[in-house]
């Protein structure tokens, strides 16, 4: 069964019988801006980021969402018709189709999960909803014969399709996300923070993937490549390396032999 990401229904009104607006339990993601010089640095930052993620007094959204411009689509028909737009604006900030952003967790003393928004819809409610697809953190991947990955980098991310529906005010801020292929050099954390991608999750199958491993649909597999092509337009080319593999699973790859 797919591990679903659950969110708190938003209402845009004080006289629609629903839940409240999810509220604001963490403060925003902040990536190490400097490279770790040796193990006692590491343990360092990865202290310096529990600290950053420590839980603030709750707050409320500001607004609600709103969509910007005119539909560029319809779906659906009557009660259920949808319109969808590109970009939405929400706290002063506009978001756009394909933009990774960080959405709040479900509980308390949770990282907040990333995505990449696929959709954006308004109902006849006013609602503004947006579609993840979502990325996945290695010590919430579950893995198909039980336990979850080992972290290696606290940037670390797994790339996934599985997408679910998620009211646009659940989302906290944008974030930056780097596609490095497995033989690819990591880009380094103080010339371009964010997160890293170099494996794909199966979030059915619970098996992990490498970016570079030619087993997906073509459809896929060009979305792949795009997310890779952004990520080299905007940071240049990454050198090569030489890898070997730290486990006996051949598809769990992230500590390499730098060259």
């Amino acid at each position: 069964m797919v591990n679903r990401r659950r969110f708190i229904r938003v209402a845009v009104s004080d006289d629609e019988d629903e839940a409240s607006r999810p509220r604001r339990t963490r403060k925003r993601l902040r990536l190490f801006e400097e490279e770790e010089d040796d193990d006692n640095d590491n343990k360092n930052e990865e202290q310096q980021l529990q600290k950053k993620e420590e839980v603030p007094e709750s707050l409320q959204p500001a607004e609600d969402a709103t969509p910007i411009g005119k539909p560029i689509r319809f779906s659906g028909k009557g009660k259920g018709k949808r319109s969808h737009y590109e970009s939405f604006m929400f706290n002063g900030i506009e978001y756009t189709l394909e933009d990774s952003v960080l959405f709040f967790p479900e509980g308390k003393g949770q990282k907040p999960y990333a995505a990449i928004i696929k959709d954006i819809k308004q109902g006849s409610n006013g609602n503004v909803i947006v579609t993840g697809q979502w990325f996945y953190r290695p010590e919430e991947a579950e893995k198909k014969g039980g336990g979850n990955w080992e972290l290696h980098d606290t940037r670390e991310l797994f790339y996934s399709f599985h997408r679910d529906d998620v009211p646009a005010e659940a989302i906290m801020h944008k974030c930056v996300v780097h596609f490095a292929p497995i033989h690819k050099q990591l880009p380094k954390r103080k010339d371009h923070p964010g997160f890293i991608v170099q494996k794909v999750y199966d979030s059915v199958g619970k098996k992990l993937w490498r970016l570079g491993d030619k087993v997906y649909e073509d459809t896929k597999q060009r979305e792949i490549d795009v997310l890779i092509h952004k990520t080299l337009q905007r940071i240049g080319e990454l050198p090569r390396i030489e890898f070997v593999e730290t486990t006996d699973d051949a598809h769990d790859q992230m500590k390499s032999k730098r060259v």
